[in-house]
């Protein structure tokens, strides 16, 4: 979190969140990278996670676009941690900082289960992958019939919001290439709206066959098939395998999660051949995403990715042959 907004965020912030929703924080925090996150308990004893954004990250009318689709796919019966209202029946409660600036409250449910971690093979199997493929397919078809809002990006806005600070101009070129490859793609109700964008491992729990999916802070309208590169990316980013060892995972992994997204929802072909595209601009905006949060202070393992990122951007190659 930036230094600026750590330093109005102060105690008293947090109390006055919590009041405003009627449940008592912990004093250590659950995250904070873009956005503060507290376990919190209800007077009833039911564990929730009371989140505070600050204004320079989303204004408010985005936080409850946010609030206001997750709240619809929860209602609609998709595995995913529900908002609550405040005391005052809001889903967004403003908390003004010393420096005028704001934190926009917001609680949830506390998901059940635990992360997943790839080396446990007892869980990192084929039931992950078709639950897996299932909810996202279960969140696609909901998101066909919601209604449209102004107040998320779509993922062109968001791309070029990341890849304008790229300095190398090859990797800056490759990157705009690909943003317009994809302009070209057609938007179909069927295969096009607001999706969460980001249902990697780190942004669900798992039990007894069930994923619940949380952190909706990065939903824009995007291409559904962009969800599944995601899957297959984040399966393989720290996976140091061979080649061919990620090309035969990869190409099981995602024959499951197909089978688990059909049951809900239905992709055309064509759009599982435009994989190699989504993945190498996921490439793209990570190199950025990593040279911006560390600067020129990379970390060995951070520094290592953004080598791998950078050999395969100016390759033009993706980072598993689907």
């Amino acid at each position: 979190m930036e230094q600026a907004v750590e330093k109005v965020f102060t105690s008293d912030i947090v109390q006055v969140g919590a009041e405003k929703f009627g449940v008592i924080v912990d004093e250590k925090r659950l995250g904070e990278f873009e956005n503060y996150l507290y376990r919190a308990t209800t007077k009833s004893g039911d564990e929730r996670v009371l989140r505070f954004t600050h204004s320079s990250h989303r204004m408010y009318e985005q936080v409850q676009a946010e609030l206001d689709f997750l709240n619809y796919v929860a209602d609609r019966g998709a595995n995913v941690a529900k908002p609550y209202h405040s005391l005052e029946n809001n889903f967004v409660e403003v908390c003004r900082t010393e420096d005028g600036t704001y934190f926009y409250c917001s609680l949830f449910e506390f998901a059940k289960g635990s992360h997943v971690k790839i080396d446990d093979v007892s869980i990192w199997n084929d039931t992950l992958f078709y639950e897996w493929g299932r909810t996202l397919g279960k969140l696609h078809r909901l998101a066909m019939d919601y209604p449209h809002t102004e107040h998320r990006v779509t993922w062109e806005e968001d791309e070029l919001a990341v890849i304008q600070g790229i300095q190398d101009k090859e990797v800056y070129a490759t990157g705009m290439e690909l943003i317009g490859k994809i302009k070209k793609l057609p938007i179909e109700k069927g295969s096009f709206g607001l999706i969460h964008s980001d249902v990697h491992y780190h942004n669900f729990f798992y039990e007894e066959g069930r994923i619940t999916v949380f952190d909706f802070d990065d939903a824009m309208y995007n291409y559904f098939i962009h969800d599944i590169a995601i899957v297959l990316y984040y399966s393989l980013v720290y996976w140091e395998g061979t080649e061919e060892e990620k090309a035969l995972f990869t190409r099981h992994q995602l024959d499951v999660v197909r089978k688990g997204y059909e049951e809900e929802n239905h992709l055309d072909e064509k759009w599982y051949e435009t994989l190699p595209l989504f993945m190498r601009l996921r490439d793209v905006t990570l190199y950025a995403v990593l040279l911006k949060k560390f600067d020129d202070d990379l970390p060995e393992r951070a520094e290592k990715l953004v080598s791998a990122l950078y050999k395969r951007i100016i390759a033009r190659k993706p980072i598993v042959d689907v």
